[in-house]
């Protein structure tokens, strides 16, 4: 009798969900990206990926071929890829999943991994002076949380006049301290310190300037 023909290739989809940064801040931007990725062996085909975002994040207009949530995807030859992305707009301090879970209507050599599932944390940033009061002269410290690593931030005194100084830095753990001046001849009263920077919307706190004990609002110190 002839041998027996051995069994046809079959395909392998996967798919890995990623966010881009993680954490997130508000005020920022969240990349969500999902990568489809076949086997060696075979086509994979009728391929469809449901988008599993949270509820409680704005996000903007899903791509071409997504629609409430689920995706039509291309057929895949072996060895290719596609990618899905998707941009969110945080806006509060939360906690979350994304996940991702990938169907198909041909072959799949191994169905575990068709689910992916990633947590999400979104921060929001803030800033205290310590201390909140001070007099005209005075170098208050201001002190950060929860910011994005790296990012620039800039503070400014509102009302009140800002001295020209260097953006500060936060550290890798998204804190940072920085100091700011009340100019001599600077108003005094109840104002307020706002933190601005690339990737999270401005914090502010407050602050109180006098001079001795506590001065009637918008009163400036003169020489």
């Amino acid at each position: 009798p002839p041998a027996p023909l051995p069994p046809a290739p079959l395909a392998g989809p996967g798919v890995v969900v990623r966010a881009q940064p993680s954490p997130g801040y508000v005020g920022g931007k969240v990349v969500v990206t999902y990568t489809v990725r076949n086997g060696d062996n075979a086509t994979a085909t009728g391929l469809r990926l449901r988008l599993g975002l949270p509820g409680n994040i704005p996000s903007g207009p899903l791509p071409a071929g997504c629609t409430a949530g689920r995706c039509a995807l291309p057929d895949l030859a072996p060895g290719a890829s596609t990618v899905v992305r998707v941009v969110l707009s945080p806006d509060r301090a939360l906690r979350t999943s994304i996940t991702a879970r990938l169907t198909t209507t041909g072959t799949d050599a191994d169905r575990s991994d068709n689910v992916s599932r990633i947590p999400l944390r979104i921060l929001q940033p803030r800033i205290i002076a310590v201390p909140a009061v001070g007099k005209p002269g005075f170098v208050t410290s201001v002190r950060g949380k929860d910011f994005p690593p790296g990012a620039p931030v800039k503070l400014r005194w509102n009302p009140g006049i800002t001295a020209s100084a260097v953006p500060t830095l936060p550290n890798p753990d998204g804190t940072f301290i920085a100091q700011l001046l009340i100019l001599a001849k600077d108003q005094t009263g109840p104002r307020t310190i706002t933190a601005r920077g690339p990737g999270f919307s401005p914090v502010k706190t407050d602050f109180l300037v006098v001079v001795g004990t506590i001065t009637p609002p918008d009163e400036v110190t003169r020489r």
